[in-house]
C-alpha cells in the first residue's frame, strides 16, 4: 500500500485551452518517469470521456467507469481496482467520466473518499478537473492536491478568466502556494509572450513563471485524432522536450497523506472546528479519553504541535506589525465581523508571502480563525464555548483545557501558547464587566456576554498556572418541555411544580455542583404568571425571565481598598423595600439563609432559591448552617420552627455516574414533630441498576399519598393535578425496558406487583 500520493489537478477556467490534452500527457510522462502506472481521474464530465478518447480506450469504457463507482452502494478498494481501464501499452490507469446515461451527480464526499483508495494505490495521481467553476468538487480536488496547474494559453480570454479563478480562490482562502500557472500554445501569438502572462500572474501568485508548452498544432492534432499521446514520439521533438521538463517539475512536490486532510464540503469561508483531536482522520470514531494526562494541542495536519505553535506565534507576531489592532473597532458588534474578515484576509495575505504552506484548505482556515481568536477573542476557548454539545470549559493552566461533553470530562486537545496568553484572556473576560483580578484579588465570578458563569483563579492562590472554570449558558433557554424530553422529569411532575409555583408555594431547589439546580430553577421561574412584580438576586447574573415586571441584582465584591462589597444578604434586605411579588435567590450559602426565610415567612411567599446538598434531608441541616452563619445566636428549635413554616416543597436535582441529570426527589415538608422537621416524598426517582454501557437504569414513580400541600392549591383557585385525582393509577416512567437479567437485580420490595385502585388518601 502506498501511504502518500503526487496528486496533480490540471484545471481550467475556460475551455478550449486543452487542459485534458496536457493531463493525459503528464499521467504518461509521470508513469514512464517513476515506472509506475499513474492513475488518470477523468472529472470532465460535461465532455464525458475525453480522456478515454485520447487514448483510444472508449469501448474499454463503456461498461466501467465513474458512474459505475460512484452509483455502487459500498465502493471500496476493490471496487476501484475492477472499474480502472489499463492501458495496453503506456503506464496509465484510467478512471474516465461517464457518458450519456451514465452521468449522475457527485458530491464532494463521494469524490474524497476515492481520492483516499487510490492515494493507498497509486504514487501518482492526475487529476482531469475541467470543472465550469470553483465548486465542491474541484474544491476537494485543490484540497487533497499536492499541486494544481490552471491552464492558461496566450489569450485575453483565458487570462481573465484564470485570473478571476484564482481570486475567488483567495478569498475563498485556498492556498495559492499550490497553484503553478502552466502556459499551453506559448509561441501562439506574438503580441502576448510567456513572460508577459508571468508577471500578469507574478503578484498574485509570488512565484515566477516555470511552466510552458510550445504551440505544436500539427502533432497536436494528429495526436488527438490518432488517439495516441505524444508521448510515445520520439524524445527529440521541443512539445515531447517541454513535457519532460512539466515532468521533472512535478517530482520535485512532495507527496501527500489524503487521509490525513480535513477538506470542508463547501466553498465558503469560514470554517468551524470540530475539535478533533489531532491524531484523528476523517471518518474515524473520535477515541474517549481514558487517562487523562497526555493529549496534545490541535496540530495541524502534516505537522508537529511544536512546530504548530511555532507558526502560530510567527503569524501572531507578522500580524501585529502589518496591523494595529488598537484602532480598530472591536467593541463594536456591529463592526467586528467585518474586521475579523479583514484580519481574515491579511492573515491569508500574509501566510503566501512567508511561504507557510498548509495541504488542507480547511487546515488553513482553522488556523486563521484560530490565530483571530488569540488576536480578538478568548483563544483556543472560543472554539469550545461555539460547541453546543460542551456545556463547562474548565482550564487548569495554559496546557492542559478540560470539557464536559454530556456529562462526561474530557481533555480537549487546546492549549495556550504560555501563561501569558492565559492571562491576557483572563483580563478580556473580566474587564467589560468592571471586575479586577491580581495577586491583591487573586480570585473573581464573572460571566462572559452571553450569560456563562465563569470563576477565576490565578497565583498565588493557584499552584499550576491561572485556573478557569466556565459554566455555559445554552443559547437557546431550556424549557419544561426539554426536560421531560431528555428523562429529567415525568409530565406529572411539571404539572405538579407548575401549579406549586402558581399556589405561591416557598420551593428549595437543591443538589449537587453541576446538578442542573440553576437550569431548574430558570424553568421554574418561568412558571410565575405575568404581572407579578419579581426580584431575582445572583452572585452572576444567569437566570433568564421573559416577564414584564423583572428587577435583578448582582452582588458585587470589594474594590482596591477594600470597600464597596454588596453581598448577596444585602441585596436580599434590599429587596424587601422594593415591594417584590416574588424573590428569586440564584443561591444561598451563609447568612443570606436566614433572611430568605424570613422573607417567605412576612408575606413574600411564592419565593424560589437553590442550595448545594446531597439530598432533601441534607438541605434542611444546611438551612440551619447557614442561618447560624449570620452570627444571630438563635435556638436550633427556632430555626427549624422557621425552616418548617417557611419551605413549602424541596426538589432534588442529582447528576448521576453516567452524566445524566435528574429530578430525583420532590419533597413536601409537612411540620414539626417534636424537634424534627418531618418531609414526605412526592416524586421519587428510584435506580434499579446499571446496564453493560454504564448507563442508569431507573424509574420515576409517584407516592400513593395526599400530599398537604394540595390544600394550598384548592385555596389559590389552582386545579390539583389530574394525577392526583381519585381513581389515577400513578405513573411509572421508566428508562428503557428491563431485561430479565436486570429484573432479577431489583429488591424484594421493587418486585412487588402495583398496588391498584388509586391512592391511600391521607388528610383528607
Amino acid at each position: 500500500m502506498v501511504k502518500a500520493s503526487r496528486i496533480v489537478t490540471v484545471c481550467a477556467a475556460k475551455g478550449g485551452v486543452g487542459a485534458s490534452f496536457v493531463a493525459n500527457n503528464l499521467a504518461i510522462g509521470l508513469g514512464l518517469a517513476s515506472k509506475t502506472p499513474t492513475l488518470l481521474i477523468d472529472l470532465d464530465l460535461l465532455q464525458g470521456g475525453s480522456q478515454a478518447s485520447l487514448l483510444s480506450l472508449e469501448r474499454e469504457v463503456e461498461e466501467r467507469h465513474l458512474g459505475k463507482f460512484f452509483g455502487h452502494r459500498q465502493p471500496d478498494i476493490t471496487v476501484l481496482e475492477s472499474l480502472r481501464v489499463a492501458h495496453a501499452r503506456l503506464p496509465v490507469h484510467v478512471l474516465a467520466a461517464p457518458s450519456g446515461k451514465g452521468r449522475q451527480p457527485i458530491g464532494g464526499q463521494q469524490l474524497y473518499d476515492l481520492l483516499v483508495m487510490a492515494n493507498a494505490l497509486y504514487p501518482n495521481i492526475v487529476i482531469d478537473a475541467s470543472q465550469p467553476s470553483l465548486n465542491s468538487l474541484l474544491g476537494v480536488c485543490i484540497d487533497c492536491s499536492s499541486t494544481v496547474l490552471p491552464i492558461v494559453i496566450p489569450d485575453i480570454l483565458s487570462l481573465q478568466s484564470t485570473s478571476q479563478l484564482l481570486h475567488e480562490a483567495e478569498s475563498r482562502h485556498y492556498p495559492l502556494n499550490k497553484f503553478q500557472l502552466l502556459v499551453n500554445m506559448a509561441d501562439l501569438s506574438p503580441d502576448l509572450s510567456a513572460e508577459e502572462i508571468g508577471g500578469y500572474f507574478q503578484e498574485l501568485l509570488k512565484r515566477p513563471l516555470e511552466l510552458s508548452l510550445p504551440f505544436d498544432p500539427v502533432a497536436v492534432i494528429k495526436a488527438i485524432n490518432r488517439g495516441v499521446p505524444v508521448m510515445q514520439k520520439s524524445k527529440n521533438e521541443n512539445l515531447v522536450q517541454a513535457f519532460v521538463q512539466t515532468v521533472k517539475a512535478l517530482l520535485k512536490v512532495s507527496p501527500v497523506d489524503v487521509s490525513q486532510i480535513h477538506i470542508s464540503l463547501t466553498t465558503d469561508a469560514p470554517v468551524v472546528d470540530e475539535a478533533l483531536p489531532a491524531a484523528t482522520t476523517p471518518g474515524e470514531a473520535v477515541p474517549q479519553t481514558k487517562a487523562l494526562t497526555k493529549v496534545q494541542q490541535r496540530a495541524v495536519a502534516g505537522w508537529s504541535a511544536e512546530q504548530t505553535r511555532q507558526v502560530k506565534q510567527q503569524l501572531h507576531k507578522r500580524l501585529l506589525q502589518e496591523v494595529k489592532l488598537g484602532e480598530m473597532e472591536l467593541d463594536n458588534p456591529a463592526k467586528r465581523e467585518e474586521v475579523r474578515s479583514q484580519l481574515r484576509d491579511k492573515l491569508a495575505e500574509i501566510m503566501l508571502t512567508d511561504k507557510i504552506e498548509i495541504a488542507s484548505r480547511k487546515e488553513q482556515l482553522l488556523l486563521i480563525e484560530e490565530l483571530l481568536d488569540e488576536a480578538l477573542g478568548l483563544g483556543p476557548l472560543e472554539a469550545l464555548l461555539k460547541d453546543e454539545q460542551i456545556t463547562e470549559v474548565m482550564v487548569n493552566g495554559p496546557n492542559h483545557i478540560f470539557i464536559e461533553r454530556k456529562g462526561k470530562l474530557e481533555l480537549s486537545n487546546r492549549q495556550f501558547l504560555d501563561e501569558r496568553q492565559l492571562r491576557v484572556v483572563i483580563d478580556r473576560i473580566v474587564a467589560p464587566i468592571g471586575r479586577r483580578i491580581d495577586e491583591s484579588s487573586p480570585m473573581v465570578d464573572a460571566r462572559l456576554a452571553d450569560g456563562s458563569r465563569v470563576n477565576i483563579v490565578i497565583p498565588p492562590l493557584a499552584l499550576d498556572g491561572a485556573a478557569i472554570s466556565i459554566r455555559k449558558f445554552p443559547s437557546d433557554r431550556l424549557k419544561a418541555e426539554n426536560l421531560v424530553g431528555i428523562g429529567s422529569v415525568t409530565r406529572e411532575m411539571i404539572e405538579f411544580l407548575r401549579s406549586a409555583v402558581e399556589a405561591r408555594l416557598n420551593i428549595l431547589i437543591c443538589g449537587g455542583t453541576g446538578s442542573g439546580k440553576t437550569t431548574l430553577l430558570n424553568i421554574m421561574s418561568s412558571f410565575i404568571p405575568h404581572g407579578a412584580r419579581i426580584v431575582t438576586i445572583e452572585d452572576a447574573a444567569e437566570l433568564q425571565l421573559h416577564q414584564e415586571h423583572v428587577i435583578r441584582l448582582e452582588s458585587r465584591p470589594a474594590n482596591l481598598e477594600g470597600k464597596g462589597q454588596v453581598a448577596i444578604r444585602d441585596l436580599v434586605r434590599n429587596s424587601l423595600r422594593m415591594r417584590p411579588d416574588r424573590i428569586v435567590v440564584g443561591e444561598v450559602r451563609g447568612g443570606e439563609a436566614l433572611d430568605m426565610l424570613q422573607a417567605m415567612n412576612t408575606g413574600h411567599d411564592g419565593s424560589l432559591t437553590t442550595c448545594h446538598a446531597n439530598a432533601p434531608r441534607e438541605a434542611l441541616s444546611r438551612l440551619e448552617t447557614m442561618v447560624l452563619m449570620s452570627g444571630i445566636d438563635l435556638p436550633i428549635r427556632a430555626i427549624r420552627d422557621q425552616i418548617a413554616s417557611a419551605v413549602d416543597l424541596i426538589v432534588h436535582q442529582s447528576r448521576l455516574r453516567d452524566g445524566t441529570r435528574k429530578v430525583t426527589h420532590v419533597v413536601e415538608v409537612c411540620g414539626m414533630e417534636g424537634d424534627v422537621i418531618t418531609t414526605q416524598d412526592i416524586f421519587k426517582y428510584e435506580q434499579m441498576t446499571v446496564d453493560a454501557n454504564g448507563h442508569v437504569i431507573g424509574r420515576f414513580k409517584q407516592a400513593e399519598i395526599r400530599p398537604y400541600v394540595l390544600d394550598r392549591f384548592v385555596t389559590a383557585g389552582i386545579p390539583i393535578p389530574a394525577s392526583f385525582e381519585l381513581g389515577y393509577q400513578p405513573s411509572v416512567m421508566q428508562d428503557e425496558p428491563l431485561s430479565p437479567e436486570e429484573a432479577d437485580l431489583l429488591s424484594p420490595l421493587e418486585q412487588k406487583p402495583e398496588k391498584k385502585g388509586g391512592f391511600f388518601w391521607q388528610g383528607k
